[in-house]
């Protein structure tokens, strides 16, 4: 499964950057103008410090409902999102961190017995585990099995958009959800940014033209990708600015909820989906057929 990419990646993000402040972008501070859920906050404040010192992400887009779910976070670095999750899905619920690189997981793992003692739990509902996000079938995720995915500015750096997000597709249940922030460039990324190992490490020789996501996700089966917020992303490395011109100036962080569309729970004309786990406050209508809708 591994390419030169892949170990490109994994050396970036497990031996070359120790903190978020070794990025060379704004990314892993830029402020989002959807702020977290309350309930995420309060469970941010929770997480230990060396854990969010690793943060290298570029927005956590979740829904502010999940107690009792079964969550997974591709490319779950030092376990940030992860246990924010662990929070709110409660002891009930389940929580599994994917990653390829050994020194994330390690660094994750670390701090699974602090986080359940901190929430008052019995026993642990994180795990973590290595493996690719094009293969999760290979780390003992099962198809149909989880009810939200969730991904935070990490599928920018794998090279085959399509088998990712078609991998999320088919380990959601019916009716799961996918919600994650990724950086996106206002045009088609020149094919000579992919010979560049920083500009892969720093999502930005893999990230996808912001067009081509919506008709990805309908070609593999997700609804109609939702902006829920977006902001601009600062490249801070001159070198790095002079490689891309004003390419970025206008890269965006998106951050989106995505509905894998239901194929049954028919009633009557319609099909009715639950809002419990949606975190923006809008009405989605996706047409399946003249005379059946899901209603959110």
């Amino acid at each position: 499964m591994s390419s030169a990419v892949h170990e490109n990646v994994k050396n970036y993000y497990g031996s070359r950057l120790e903190t978020s402040d070794d990025l060379q972008t704004n990314a892993a501070c830029v402020m989002p103008s959807r702020p977290l859920p309350k309930s995420a906050c309060e469970a941010l404040k929770q997480v230990h410090p060396d854990v969010c010192k690793r943060y290298f992400g570029c927005g956590l887009v979740i829904p502010e409902k999940l107690e009792g779910c079964t969550v997974l976070d591709l490319g779950s670095g030092s376990g940030r999102d992860c246990y924010v999750l662990s929070k709110l899905v409660g002891e009930r619920g389940r929580v599994i961190g994917l990653d390829m690189t050994d020194e994330m997981i390690v660094a994750s793992q670390k701090y699974v017995q602090y986080h359940q003692e901190m929430f008052g739990y019995s026993k642990p509902n994180t795990v973590f585990v290595k493996g690719y996000m094009e293969k999760l079938s290979d780390a003992g995720i099962q198809n149909n099995s989880l009810d939200v995915v969730v991904s935070n500015c990490v599928i920018c750096l794998c090279p085959d958009k399509r088998t990712v997000i078609s991998e999320a597709y088919k380990v959601l249940k019916e009716g799961g959800e996918l919600y994650y922030s990724d950086m996106y460039a206002s045009k088609v990324v020149p094919d000579s940014f992919k010979e560049d190992p920083v500009l892969w490490g720093e999502g930005m020789a893999g990230a996808l033209y912001w067009r081509d996501l919506i008709t990805l996700m309908n070609d593999i089966g997700f609804s109609t990708p939702h902006l829920v917020a977006g902001s601009h992303i600062v490249v801070h490395n001159p070198e790095i600015q002079r490689k891309t011109g004003n390419l970025f100036v206008s890269f965006l962080l998106f951050k989106k909820k995505i509905l894998m569309l239901p194929l049954t729970f028919i009633y009557g004309n319609s099909i009715i989906a639950e809002p419990r786990l949606f975190s923006c406050a809008f009405v989605l209508f996706c047409h399946l057929e003249a005379s059946r809708c899901i209603k959110v």
